[in-house]
């Protein structure tokens, strides 16, 4: 989602509105600005669940799970509006709803195996690093071949990818099952 907003709004904008290459430059800071706020409030809102339900599961994946579908939601709705204005708003309402759970991601890891941070922080960084290759390439091929609509969609189904990631994720220290003790009295 990021690496499309960065790098494909601004040819998006400039081939289906006709916008000049001089009004891109405010054009695209657009789809940011709900994000600037819900990346701050995103811990806030996972910690308040936490406190109201008494679940990190909920605290944490249940807030990245329902942020995510909104966020494929409004992608999937672009291709359907010829609005620039509307574009706009749904990316930025999107774009808001993807940035609201990122603080989340980074507290499951915490959450489950404090001892590890580092090592699973690390492997985080690693694919979320893989992406910044992959996203604006697959983006580019998708719309050479199918066109601009691609890569809304796209950008949809990876976020329900990561709705249904967050769907199997148990924050919290695990406790395994061992076998059962007698104590040889009744």
């Amino acid at each position: 989602m990021n690496f499309l907003i960065l790098t494909w709004t601004p040819k998006y904008l400039l081939d289906n509105f006709h916008y000049s290459l001089s009004s891109l430059w405010y054009m695209g800071m657009i789809p940011w600005i709900g994000a600037c706020v819900t990346v701050l409030l995103g811990g806030r809102i996972s910690d308040w669940l936490r406190v109201r339900t008494g679940s990190l599961r909920v605290a944490r994946a249940g807030l990245a799970v329902v942020s995510l579908v909104l966020t494929a939601a409004c992608f999937l709705i672009i291709p359907a509006v010829h609005s620039v204005g509307t574009v706009l708003c749904l990316m930025a309402v999107g774009n808001a709803f993807n940035f609201l759970p990122n603080s989340v991601y980074w507290t499951v890891v915490l959450d489950t195996e404090p001892a590890k941070a580092g090592s699973y922080g690390g492997v985080t960084h690693f694919i979320t690093n893989i992406a910044t290759v992959v996203a604006p390439t697959l983006t580019g091929f998708l719309v050479s071949v199918s066109g601009y609509h691609a890569m809304f969609i796209a950008s949809a189904v990876a976020s329900i990818v990561g709705m249904l990631a967050m769907m199997f994720v148990k924050p919290g220290k695990q406790v395994a099952a061992g076998p059962i003790q007698h104590t040889g009295a009744m």
